[in-house]
């Protein structure tokens, strides 16, 4: 692997803290796209979804479970962010942050 390549399983389920250092959620899924070429292909991360329930939608699996927490997080106030890739330091995958602050990224969200 390169200084550039991660795996997907040091990335589900880490809390995003953004650049203040305030909490904006886990990470509960990638979104990427697949880059043909000469010598194979390449799966390259586009934007993170990450939420207040990312760790047990990660652990939950099934797609019944899953809708359930989101369903019960519907209720009290569950927020899911789209963050795209550019916006995101992974410079310590274990403690991935954001560049910008969780105000610009709730300014850019759709609700």
């Amino acid at each position: 692997m390169t200084s550039r390549e991660l795996l997907l399983s040091h990335l589900i389920g880490r809390q995003v803290r953004d650049a203040d250092g305030l909490k904006v959620g886990r990470i509960e899924e990638l979104l990427a796209r697949i880059e043909l070429h000469e010598h194979g292909n390449d799966y390259v991360v586009v934007e993170f979804h990450v939420g207040a329930y990312g760790l047990m939608e990660a652990l939950t699996g099934g797609v019944f479970a899953q809708k359930l927490v989101q369903r019960i997080g519907s209720v009290v106030g569950y927020r899911r962010f789209r963050i795209p890739w550019e916006w995101m330091d992974l410079s310590d995958p274990l403690h991935p942050r954001l560049n910008h602050t969780r105000a610009e990224l709730e300014a850019r969200s759709v609700p």
